[in-house]
């Protein structure tokens, strides 16, 4: 759902609290019957007191985008009282924080319960009921024992049969199916919107087992809950497999037990005596993958999501999964306060786990770079008194055609273009007259270095979200450097006119070939399954086989007027190197690649 934009979010709240503060302050219109008494009357407006307050805390916290803290004020609003805008504002909230069938059952519980809803009202819960059923899917258990417990990412949905096909949203989700007598079977599921997943849960006969006793100290009577699955009141005690297990009490209001761990031995009974407290603040944990499991306090409280109360003060959390880096977070809770704790864990890039999931795949990769070197080197290079030298810019782009193993090693052949461009004014100079003293001046070169890459490399690319690439690249720069010279030079002594300043502008183009040697490093975005944007930087290093020089190609005449060919006639300006033996080239760049 989009976010509303400012003008229109306040009109929206706005909307809401003029709603509520209506139905609200609306008392049942008097009858002709007898009034009833004050006692009777009292506690219903104490709830509509309670209803409001609580509403315009929630009001609060959705103004600045806490939709937990929002949420949970308005459910207990709908508790106390409920109104069309506290069931709307829940409903938006639910979806906000992506629990998508509860959202659905809001908004229909806000068709049915407010049947005389406003036409824009109605209109905005059938829309968001349209779009809800697109992130939802449907989800079936099959084989499972009569009257068998069904826990869904912790929250109980019905026992066995279910009537008709659980609603859940499009996700991953931990599906627990138990019975006493039975093993417990549990499993992940992952959910398409718009699909029915069918889970087999065939539940074994529970053979070998201990028992666990479990009571309240002072003697009240509680729900147990074993597992995340309510197995009867204290005291109870039941067979259950040997191992650890995870048990909570929960009584009226917040009245309850923080998770505690209850290790049950084999043919052993193991007894348990847990002191009820009022618990006054609450967590969701909603770890990534959905799978995780999820530890509070060291108290290891099952697999995916897990939403229950706690104590005020502070607490650890820690979640894992297999081939992801463990990570814990520390959350300090305050009176009344409703924590959203969501967890992504990141990939583990040493788990062999990756190697199978990670199928070998082609690859094609563009990479577009900025081209710069601290300099191409050669005899023009030099420079003293008045003469500059330019940096060397240019581009570079090459592709990249390969194959990337499960374990992420690839190979490629790869082929690209390169351009430098470089200016040295003002050198010192010579040009060499035939038969006579060479003619002192300056020269100018606009310098070109550019050709083909040629070459192969090998690569390691690992990481889910953002992944990263190292490269090694080697190959042959297949390349030519322009010169267009000018300058500036004077006749010699014995010249006709003597000593006479004259101007000359050739051009020239050599070719060369070097071998190069390119390391790589680029970190990606993960743009769907198959497309990733990067980032990166890769270091050129040339070596020259066949260095360019320059070859007095183009006819040069020493003279101020050549047409006449007078001054000293003729002349070269000798082998130069246009290009150093080694040269390094920088490349940061972004790049482009595609798996298929």
């Amino acid at each position: 759902m989009r976010v509303p934009a400012p003008a229109a979010f306040v009109s929206l709240v706005t909307s809401f609290v003029l709603a509520a503060h209506v139905v609200l302050a609306q008392a049942p219109a008097p009858s002709p019957a007898p009034a009833p008494s004050s006692s009777a009357a009292a506690p219903d407006q104490a709830k509509k007191d309670d209803a409001r307050v609580r509403f315009e805390r929630g009001l609060a916290h959705f103004d600045r985008g806490e939709w937990s803290a929002a949420l949970a004020e308005f459910l207990s609003s709908r508790a106390a009282f409920p109104t069309r805008a506290a069931t709307k504002n829940a409903g938006i909230c639910l979806r906000k924080e992506g629990r998508f069938d509860e959202a659905l059952e809001m908004y229909e519980s806000l068709l049915r319960e407010f049947p005389d809803l406003p036409p824009a009202d109605k209109q905005f819960a059938d829309k968001e009921i349209e779009e809800l059923r697109g992130s939802i899917g449907t989800l079936e258990i099959s084989g499972a024992e009569t009257g068998a417990d069904i826990v869904v990412d912790g929250r109980s949905r019905g026992t066995y049969p279910l009537a008709a096909p659980m609603r859940i949203s499009a996700g991953s989700h931990v599906v627990r199916v138990y019975k006493s007598g039975f093993l417990p079977f549990e499993t992940r599921v992952d959910v398409a919107g718009r699909q029915n997943v069918v889970v087999a849960s065939k539940l074994a006969a529970l053979t070998q087992s201990g028992r666990l006793r479990v009571t309240e100290q002072g003697g009240r009577a509680l729900d147990v809950v074993v597992d995340n699955v309510v197995v009867g009141k204290t005291p109870w005690e039941g067979s259950l497999a040997a191992g650890d297990h995870v048990v909570v009490l929960r009584g009226e209001g917040s009245l309850g037990t923080q998770p505690v761990s209850a290790p049950v031995a084999l043919n052993q009974t193991t007894p348990l005596t847990l002191n009820a407290e009022e618990l006054e603040a609450s967590t969701r944990i909603d770890p990534t993958p959905g799978g995780a499991s999820v530890r509070i306090d060291g108290v290891l409280v099952g697999r995916g999501v897990w939403d229950g109360k706690l104590r005020v003060g502070a607490h650890r959390v820690e979640v894992a999964a297999e081939g992801f880096l463990p990570t814990q977070r520390d959350l300090t809770l305050a009176k009344g306060q409703r924590e959203v704790l969501v967890v992504k864990l990141d990939v583990d890039p040493a788990s062999p786990l990756w190697a199978a999931k990670h199928p070998s795949v082609f690859v094609i990769e563009i990479v577009g770079a900025l081209a710069l070197s601290p300099g191409i080197g050669g005899d023009v290079a030099g420079c003293s008194g008045s003469c500059a030298s330019g940096l060397p810019l240019g581009g570079k782009g090459v592709l990249h055609a390969g194959y990337e193993l499960g374990s992420g090693l690839g190979f490629s052949i790869d082929g690209g273009y390169m351009a430098l461009f470089s200016t040295v004014t003002d050198r010192s100079a010579t040009v060499l007259p035939k038969g006579r003293p060479p003619n002192a001046g300056t020269a100018s070169d606009k310098l070109r270095l550019s050709g083909l890459t040629l070459g192969a490399s090998a690569f390691f690319h690992r990481g889910e979200t953002w992944p990263l690439t190292v490269r090694l690249g080697i190959g042959a720069f297949l390349g030519s450097v322009n010169d267009a010279r000018t300058g500036t030079f004077t006749t010699s002594p014995a010249g006709i006119p003597p000593n006479a300043p004259y101007n000359v502008a050739v051009t020239e183009s050599q070719s060369g070939t070097f071998l190069y040697a390119a390391p790589e490093v680029r970190i990606g975005r993960r743009l769907g399954d198959h497309f990733e944007l990067s980032i990166g930087v890769e270091a050129m290093v040339l070596t020259s086989l066949s260095q360019p020089k320059w070859g007095d190609k183009n006819r040069l005449t020493a003279s101020p007027n050549p047409a006449t060919q007078a001054g000293d006639g003729d002349a070269v300006f000798g082998p130069q190197a246009l290009t150093g033996s080694f040269i390094l080239v920088l490349a940061p760049g972004i790049g482009a690649r595609y798996e298929f």
